[in-house]
């Protein structure tokens, strides 16, 4: 991960001040800190260092910073305690400074201490976008900004999937695709990581594909199942009626039909017909090993 987390009592040892200082420099906003859920301070030795110097303190001291555990005990130590927000806070923090390296470092790490992947997607990855999109609507970050960000997350994902472990191939494929913008590109990339790390070859279409383009697409390949992912969505409305139409036409041509992401609520898709809504990583995880039984579960519909 490339960097060191401290406690109040760390940092308060450092600084020569009681910790009763140290919050107040924290609520004051002059010194940067991550809460846990818990509601503890953590901090990054980047900001202590930038608080360090900015208000004069000397060589010796800042050079004395100690490393108090080694990055792969501070990870191990933030999954047992599931304290992801910590774990998103430095995911945005190297995706905004466009650090791709950082960002693969992170999840390899995260992966090495126990996380499964999905609950990685849904805790850590989600998160992290959901906050580029919430920051660039209030145009508190700029759209290239917002899109350098997410090109990071998403070459860091593919780059993942290219070095994690896999199970055996089970000769099933899933078309996937989104029928919306280029923002679900990244969630996009994770999902098909996903599938192919639990055996299932995929084919992706990519975002802002047509509803039509994707029909011609299953009606000349007949794949196992289809996986229309969408985080984003500028019309929820027009998103229903595409998905309805690949659901019609996967359905038709023997295939499976799957929703996900969080664009599709049991709400906005209750009126659609043999889909299977998948509102996490995690629920898409359990279709692959059979806690959801993916030949009856898939042909259910979602009003049932």
């Amino acid at each position: 991960m490339g960097e060191v987390l401290f406690t109040t009592n760390d940092i308060a040892s450092i600084l020569r001040v009681d910790k009763s200082t140290i919050k107040r420099w924290t609520d004051e906003g002059k010194l940067k800190c991550f809460r846990t859920p818990g509601g503890h301070r953590k901090f990054r030795s980047e900001d202590v260092y930038n608080f360090m110097s900015e208000n004069n303190y000397d060589s010796y001291s800042m050079q004395s910073l100690p490393k108090i555990m080694s990055d792969e005990m501070i990870i191990k130590s933030i999954v047992h305690k599931k304290e992801y927000n910590v774990l998103h806070s430095v995911c945005f923090s190297a995706a905004i400074k466009g650090k791709k390296e950082e960002i693969l470092t992170l999840f390899t790490e995260i992966l090495d201490a126990g996380l499964s992947l999905s609950v990685l997607l849904d805790n850590i990855l989600k998160p992290t976008t959901k906050k580029l999109d919430h920051l660039v609507t209030l145009e508190k970050l700029t759209v290239s900004e917002f899109y350098l960000a997410m090109n990071v997350l998403t070459s860091a994902i593919i780059q993942l999937n290219e070095t994690v472990k896999k199970s055996p191939r089970n000769h099933k494929t899933i078309v996937c695709a989104s029928v919306e913008n280029g923002k679900n590109e990244t969630e996009l990339a994770a999902l098909i990581t996903l599938l192919e790390v639990n055996g299932y070859t995929t084919m992706n279409l990519g975002s802002g594909i047509g509803a039509d383009a994707i029909i011609q697409f299953i009606t000349r390949t007949k794949p196992f199942a289809v996986c229309l992912h969408t985080s984003f969505s500028a019309n929820k409305e027009i998103l229903i009626k595409e998905v309805q139409k690949v659901a019609e036409s996967a359905i038709a041509n023997g295939s499976h039909c799957i929703a996900s992401g969080n664009a599709f609520t049991r709400d906005n898709v209750k009126d659609l017909n043999q889909v299977t809504l998948c509102s996490s990583f995690d629920d898409i995880e359990e279709i692959q090993f059979g806690t959801m039984n993916i030949n009856s579960t898939l042909s259910q519909t979602t009003n049932k």
